[in-house]
C-alpha cells in the first residue's frame, strides 16, 4: 500500500509542476500541423488493437 501511495504522490507532483510548465512554454499548432498529426491516429489505433489482441491470445 505504501508503494501505491508513493506512486500516486509522485504522479500528482509531476502533474502539479508539469502542467503549468507545459502551458507556459508550449506553442499553438496550426491547422496544417494538427491535420498531419491526426492523419496517423487511425493507423496507430489499429496497431494498438492488434497488439492488444496478440497479447491477449498469447498470454
Amino acid at each position: 500500500m505504501t508503494v501505491l501511495l508513493s506512486i500516486l504522490a509522485i504522479l500528482f507532483l509531476v502533474l502539479v509542476v508539469g502542467l503549468p510548465l507545459i502551458e507556459k512554454y508550449s506553442t499553438e499548432k496550426s491547422d496544417e500541423e494538427l491535420g498531419k498529426m491526426t492523419r496517423y491516429m487511425p493507423a496507430l489505433m489499429g496497431v494498438l488493437i492488434i497488439g492488444m489482441a496478440i497479447r491477449y491470445f498469447m498470454g
